[in-house]
């Protein structure tokens, strides 16, 4: 009986568990960074690409993790660039427009995203872009 009681309290050995991925930590894109007089956001885009959908990621990462998909056709704020990834602002919910964003007119200094609309990275070749 003891024995069966110090096996069962006894660790057991095993494979090492396997690591914990990691994902790279979410960041706004930036806005104004084509300076304090030009509009926040430089361009307007629609998401486009080969799919009818398109993953929003938390950070212009592959390994980031998806935020959501958006539709294609979705217009968006076209902010930061970086690499393969374009930063972009967009309007979410019934009620909301792209004008809610408060992307469209200048700011002072560059500054991450902290408005009132959703935010994201989308890979830049799957957005097309309309104006700016």
């Amino acid at each position: 009986m003891i024995a069966a009681l110090v096996l069962a309290l006894s660790p057991v050995a095993g494979p090492p568990a396997p690591e914990a991925e990691t994902f790279p930590e979410a960041r706004a894109p930036m806005i104004g960074l084509d300076g304090p007089e030009f509009d926040a956001c430089g361009g307007l885009g629609r998401i486009g690409g080969a799919y009818r959908k398109q993953a929003i990621r938390n950070a212009p990462s592959e390994r980031a993790k998806t935020s959501e998909t958006l539709e294609a056709s979705t217009m968006v704020w076209l902010c930061e660039a970086k690499g393969d990834w374009q930063g972009i602002v967009y309007a979410s919910g019934e009620f909301q427009d792209t004008a809610d964003c408060r992307v469209s007119n200048p700011v002072a200094e560059p500054r991450p995203y902290d408005g009132p609309c959703r935010m994201g990275w989308v890979l830049a070749k799957d957005v097309d872009f309309l104006a700016g």
